[in-house]
């Protein structure tokens, strides 16, 4: 039996935020149908609070796992997405953070309270909003106090979990029995570990940077002309040791142990970036690497996921926005294991288009050749030598480049008929390989 209608769907917009509320874990709020109509009224938002005998039939998830706001997963992400919703924010000034807020969707978080004087230890299970370098946000069904000492296991985006401890810095109610924990990390993290962004999307765990905190040696590579006139000047107040290589077959044969960090351009001379940053990771390099340039098509972006880039950068830079990128490797100090593992977010997925991209660009070549057309044929060729770089398919870079060389230079597709038709013939078949 349920409480009557009147009182159950009456609007609990500034409830007190008070220890007492003492709503038993597994108390479902609302279904997802009630929460897609909730308006919001500044911080706060309707909560049709149901309590009764019996649950209401909501969609449950298959393992039919609560947390403390008793909300399935379907009925969290429609939360969040009244939460974030810009049209219902209250003005308030612009908040300087030193860290940029992420998402991080784990609507069954587990949260140990450490004990307290109000309070002994116990474990909860609290939905999670967003995290950052310095902390994160949870949503929680009661009051909790600030300075309350928690700990918790994060999950990594490689299975591994990282144990945190911190404090509660604030609780804010947004409406019924909502209330947002923010908490304090102890130590800072690094952010790229437990989340798994496409790298095309640029993702930053800082707002702002110091400058004077950068320091070590970078080297540049490729000569962009929206990026290199910038970059001294930007570097200015930096205590950084930099140097540029404006192409990057030179920048093949530099030693590059010295350098803490390598700033790579999309456009580096004769060899693009992804295929240069391939190149200095097959001959063993592992230390970060930025890629920057313009994300102009499909193609370039998965050349990006697949360049084993720790991060790419789109242009125009900002003075702060390169010197963010800079203090994320340089600030803190990311392990081999730690780099390899975050690099590992280029998804299998992303190899699997690659693959069905060149048995697409195996039909477009054919036709080339049906009309003898030898400019298009090497623009081709080309794109099907940037993506065996990027998949490591050596006989087919090797065969392509060859080709590529003779064409544009003769435009004699006769002589070639052998190479093209290995090439086609590879390119077929590599959908089937993946």
């Amino acid at each position: 039996m349920f409480l009557a209608e009147e009182s159950r769907l009456s609007p609990l917009l500034n409830p007190p935020a008070i220890q007492g509320a003492n709503i038993p874990s597994g108390t479902p709020i609302a279904s997802k149908a009630q929460i897609d109509k909730f308006p919001l009224n500044s911080l706060h938002f309707r909560v049709d609070l149901i309590i009764g005998m019996k649950n209401k039939n909501t969609n449950l998830d298959s393992h039919n796992k609560r947390n403390s706001l008793g909300m399935t997963k379907q009925v969290y992400k429609q939360l969040l997405k009244k939460l974030d919703d810009p049209n219902t924010q209250r003005p308030t000034q612009p908040i300087k953070r030193a860290f940029t807020r992420l998402e991080y969707l784990e609507p069954y978080f587990e949260l140990i309270l450490e004990k307290t004087d109000h309070a002994h230890r116990r474990k909860i299970t609290v939905a999670s909003r967003n995290i950052s370098r310095g902390g994160m946000s949870i949503l929680h069904s009661n009051f909790i106090y600030p300075g309350t000492s928690i700990s918790a296991n994060l999950r990594k985006t490689d299975g591994e979990t990282a144990k945190i401890t911190g404090k509660v810095c604030r609780c804010n109610h947004r409406g019924g029995v909502v209330h947002e924990i923010g908490i304090q990390f102890d130590h800072e993290i690094i952010v790229q570990e437990f989340i798994c962004p496409d790298i095309n999307d640029a993702v930053k765990s800082f707002e702002t940077i110091d400058p004077t905190t950068l320091t070590g040696k970078i080297l540049f590579v490729g000569a962009d002309a929206s990026i290199t006139p910038f970059i001294r000047e930007y570097l200015l107040s930096t205590s950084l040791d930099f140097g540029f290589e404006d192409h990057a077959e030179d920048a093949l044969h530099k030693e590059l142990d010295d350098y803490q960090l390598l700033f790579v351009s999309l456009d580096a001379g004769t060899m693009s970036g992804p295929e240069y940053i391939r190149c200095i990771r097959d001959a063993g390099y592992n230390k970060p690497i930025i890629l920057s340039g313009r994300a102009k098509d499909d193609q370039i972006k998965q050349q990006i996921r697949l360049s084993a880039a720790d991060m790419f950068l789109p242009v125009p830079l900002t003075e702060n926005s390169l010197l963010c990128a800079l203090g994320e490797f340089l600030v803190t100090q990311w392990s081999e294991h730690t780099l390899e593992s975050v690099r590992k977010g280029s998804s299998q997925e992303s190899v699997e288009e690659l693959h069905q991209e060149l048995s697409d660009l195996a039909k477009v070549l054919d036709a080339q050749l049906q009309v003898e057309d030898s400019v298009e044929v090497y623009i081709t060729c080309t794109k099907i030598r940037n993506i065996s770089s990027l998949l490591g398919m050596k006989s087919l870079h090797s065969l392509t480049f060859t080709v590529c060389e003779e064409i544009a230079d003769t435009g004699n597709l006769e002589k070639f008929a052998e190479e093209l038709a290995s090439i086609n013939l590879i390119c077929k078949s590599a959908n089937k390989a993946a």
